[in-house]
C-alpha cells in the first residue's frame, strides 16, 4: 500500500513562487533596460517564462503576452526531446524561431536555458522576444511561405559552454536589415535566461532544495 502524501505547506508554496515570479519580473526589466530596440521597451513584445525540468511553466512575467506564455513551455519541450538533457552542459543557451515550434513567425526569437545545480538540470529559463528585422519580405504579414519571412533558425546553441557561436552570429547579422538591433536584442535576451540561472541556484541554495519539480 502506497504511503500517504506530505501535505503541501501552503504558505511555503506561496512565498516560494512569489520569489520565483519576481525572478521573471526581474529578468524582464532587465530586458527592458537592455535592449537595442523600442520592441522590448516599448511596445512589450517578449515574455519571460520560467519551467521545471520537464519543460512544464512555473512562472511567467508580470504583462507578459499570453500567446508567448502558451508556447515558450512548448519550445522548452521540443528542445529537451531534440537536443537531449543527457547533451547539455551548464552554460548553453539554445536558440530557435521556427513558428511550429516556437511561437506565431520568425520575427520571434526564443532563448531556452537550462538551469544546473549540484550538477543536475532542474528547470530552464525561456524568452521569447519580437525582433525588429530578421529579413525576408519588408512585410512579414505577405510572406506567402516560411522561406519568404527572413532567417530561419532551427533549433541549435546560441551559446556552448558560456561561449556565443560567432558563425551563428555572423549568418544572423548577415541577413538582417538590422544587424546591431537585431543582434543586440538577442543579447540582452541571453543576459535575461542567465539571471535567472544565477537567481534560481542561490534560490535553491537558501531553501536546501534540490528540484522544483511540480
Amino acid at each position: 500500500m502506497s504511503q500517504p502524501q506530505t501535505p503541501f505547506d501552503t504558505i511555503f508554496l506561496k512565498i516560494f513562487w512569489t520569489r520565483i515570479q519576481a525572478i521573471a519580473n526581474e529578468a524582464a526589466q532587465l530586458i527592458i533596460r537592455t535592449s537595442f530596440s523600442t520592441l522590448s521597451s516599448e511596445a512589450n513584445d517578449f515574455a519571460v517564462v520560467i519551467t521545471n525540468s520537464q519543460g512544464q511553466a512555473i512562472a511567467e512575467n508580470s504583462g507578459s503576452i499570453p500567446s508567448f506564455i502558451g508556447t515558450l513551455p512548448k519550445t522548452v519541450q521540443a528542445t529537451i526531446n531534440q537536443i537531449g538533457k543527457e547533451n547539455m552542459s551548464d552554460g548553453d543557451i539554445f536558440i530557435t524561431n521556427n513558428p511550429w515550434i516556437g511561437t506565431g513567425h520568425l520575427n520571434d526569437v526564443c532563448l531556452i536555458k537550462p538551469i544546473f545545480y549540484l550538477q543536475e538540470i532542474i528547470g530552464f529559463s525561456a524568452t521569447a522576444g519580437h525582433v525588429p528585422d530578421i529579413g525576408g519580405k519588408i512585410r512579414s504579414v505577405d510572406a506567402r511561405e516560411l522561406f519568404e519571412e527572413g532567417f530561419h533558425i532551427p533549433i541549435m546553441p546560441l551559446l556552448k559552454n558560456g561561449e556565443p557561436d560567432p558563425t551563428l552570429v555572423t549568418l544572423i547579422r548577415t541577413n538582417v536589415r538590422t544587424p546591431d538591433q537585431t543582434v543586440g536584442d538577442i543579447f540582452c535576451h541571453v543576459g535575461a535566461v542567465e539571471l535567472i540561472s544565477s537567481r534560481i541556484s542561490n534560490l535553491m541554495q537558501e531553501y536546501t532544495l534540490t528540484n522544483i519539480d511540480v
